[in-house]
């Protein structure tokens, strides 16, 4: 099970490390011009808003991921508490874009103990709580209430809870569309959805159309898109990619998700060993 964990969490670095070059891009033809085939690289951010970036960096999604996995190791195990705290002090010293959620929820914390933040309903809270998977038992209560350390709201909780019981389910051993297949009713908002799913071809044409940003009601169709009509890890990287927008956190989901069922294969180990904190989160596993 640790394998299958440990897998998790690297695809999930991988997959924002890979898609920092496009973040915040919208327009397909113009990734069209930077990206042919199956994309094997990373590359420097094309976004102004990432300025000072670098190939194989992460983006503020990652940091936040780096962050949970570093006092997860440090603390022996996830403590939502000390989490706050380690989060705290990551995002304030570390150079990176602050999104909403967390200046929102920095302004929260002050002089608060609470451990609910920001009424923001993006993709990226669930995306950076990924890696509390190399956690053996996790509870959906633990994941829950990690989400809602920066993100909150019915929007948030609805998909949130279909990943974590897919997360579950091919922990458990199922195969990861059986996963989607089997959870796709949990509520009704996952259902319009996936019943909207779209053909492969048409991914990136409908990309505009499905939802390129931020928030979850754009940034979930995507990824199912993807994660049904995939073939492999790296063309549904690729995909999501070319897609375009908040792409991201769209990857880092999408990644953990088919690692947990396929492993790691089909990730080159020039990207496994290439991005920029791959050393550091080798030591923390």
């Amino acid at each position: 099970m640790k394998n299958i964990s440990e897998n998790i969490v690297i695809a999930t670095f991988v997959a924002d490390a890979l898609s920092f070059g496009s973040h915040w891009v919208y327009d397909t033809d113009k990734l069209k011009e930077k990206y042919t085939g199956i994309i094997y690289e990373y590359r420097a951010p094309m976004s102004n808003f990432h300025e000072g970036k670098s190939a194989g960096d992460l983006s503020h999604y990652g940091e936040q991921a780096i962050a949970l996995l570093r006092s997860i190791s440090e603390n022996k195990g996830f403590n939502l508490k000390k989490f706050k705290a380690d989060w705290i002090e990551h995002v304030e010293n570390t150079e990176m874009y602050m999104d909403h959620s967390m200046k929102d929820t920095l302004e929260i914390f002050e002089d608060s103990d609470t451990l609910v933040g920001a009424d923001n309903v993006e993709l990226g809270g669930i995306a950076r709580s990924l890696p509390l998977f190399i956690e053996e038992d996790v509870s959906k209560e633990e994941f829950m209430n990690l989400v809602h350390l920066t993100h909150n709201g019915e929007v948030v909780d609805q998909p949130a809870e279909f990943i974590f019981q897919v997360m579950k389910d091919i922990l458990n051993g199922k195969n990861y569309k059986e996963a989607i297949e089997n959870n796709k009713d949990i509520n009704q908002f996952i259902l319009d959805n996936f019943n909207k799913i779209g053909l492969k071809d048409k991914i990136v044409e409908n990309a505009d159309d499905r939802g390129q940003g931020c928030s979850i009601q754009q940034g979930l169709p995507i990824v199912l898109d993807v994660l049904w009509n995939a073939d492999n890890l790296m063309e549904a990287l690729t995909l999501n990619i070319m897609a375009a927008g908040d792409t991201c956190p769209r990857g880092m989901v999408i990644a953990a998700i088919i690692a947990a069922s396929e492993g790691l294969d089909a990730i080159p180990a020039k990207l496994i060993d290439g991005f920029n904190k791959s050393e550091e989160v080798k030591e923390l596993l």
